[in-house]
């Protein structure tokens, strides 16, 4: 590998390893930071198909679950490997749920980041999408590399990793706004 190349992709995985990081944790918090945003993810589980309304909650409470499961193992160290995996298998399951929705025309919110009142759209499917995509990246990426942690970069490739994560998890999170800054389309909190 020529010099500088594992720096590169040292900086990609690790930003990508931020990435789906931060965009864990302020979904996981938005879902429990109090029981109405629980009840409002549960009732969409139900509105989205992806259970009965007589296993939403069980079934939201696993998806929880799962989030914190794989930020934790993205993060921990040695196990970023195994949590990119399941990262991909997570966020691939987002994505076709919210597609099905989407197909269906359900007027529902998705209550990615807590509740919301915006209905499911294909930029909803896109973003899941693109999460997947990173997880698949970094993973493969990551088995060029000799081990995986937030260790394994320089201070200054640390902050441009960082600075990367902070960028991508804020427009990802915000999406519904910048929509309708760019585009005007309506939508609620």
């Amino acid at each position: 590998m020529p010099r500088g190349t594992g720096d590169v992709v040292g900086v990609a995985v690790i930003a990508a390893i931020l990435t789906l990081a931060g965009v864990l944790a302020i979904s996981v918090i938005g879902k429990v930071r109090n029981r109405l945003s629980f009840d409002a993810f549960a009732e969409a589980v139900a509105e989205l198909r992806a259970a009965s309304a007589r296993w939403s909650r069980p079934v939201a409470a696993a998806s929880i679950a799962a989030e914190a499961g794989v930020l934790t193992l993205v993060l921990w160290p040695g196990s970023a490997i195994v949590g990119l995996a399941a990262a991909v298998l997570l966020f691939g399951v987002f994505t076709i749920v919210l597609a099905r929705a989407v197909r269906r025309g359900a007027p529902v919110g998705c209550h990615c980041f807590g509740p919301s009142d915006t209905p499911v759209a294909w930029r909803h499917v896109a973003r899941s999408a693109l999460l997947t995509g990173v997880a698949a990246g970094a993973l493969l990426a990551g088995r060029t590399l000799p081990a995986i942690s937030l260790t394994i970069l320089e201070p200054s490739q640390f902050l441009v990793a960082l600075t990367i994560a902070a960028f991508i998890v804020t427009t990802l999170v915000r999406l519904d706004d910048l929509t309708w800054l760019l585009r005007g389309v309506p939508h609620t909190r």
